[in-house]
């Protein structure tokens, strides 16, 4: 059940900024520039940083450190990608960039 909305907030946009929230509202298919404005400011993180559960709650300053602990995720699992892809091709004898032609000629014999 929705809860009832006594009160108004208004304020005035540019018309860039009113086509990007209209565009991000119909990416967001949301049912109007309004419900989709009210959404994005209920995410919005609150004075003790936690949003209204809707969100994460982060604020751009919250979010940084989080960011990049999950860069540095990202560069160690392509390290070890890596590492394996060589330990693959070194244990297959298969030259980097060569594709497996043996086993294709296996294949069709």
């Amino acid at each position: 059940m929705f809860k009832t909305r006594t009160r108004m907030v208004s304020f005035r946009l540019s018309e860039d900024e009113y086509e990007r929230l209209k565009d991000l509202s119909l990416m967001e298919c949301a049912r109007s520039v309004s419900e989709f404005a009210r959404a994005a400011l209920c995410k919005l993180p609150t004075g003790n940083g936690n949003g209204n559960g809707n969100g994460n709650g982060d604020s751009p300053i919250t979010a940084a450190p989080r960011m990049e602990k999950l860069e540095g995720a990202v560069r160690q699992l392509r390290m070890e990608m890596h590492q394996l892809r060589q330990l693959v091709e070194s244990a297959t004898g298969q030259v980097p960039g060569e594709p497996e032609t043996a086993s294709l000629q296996e294949n069709n014999q």
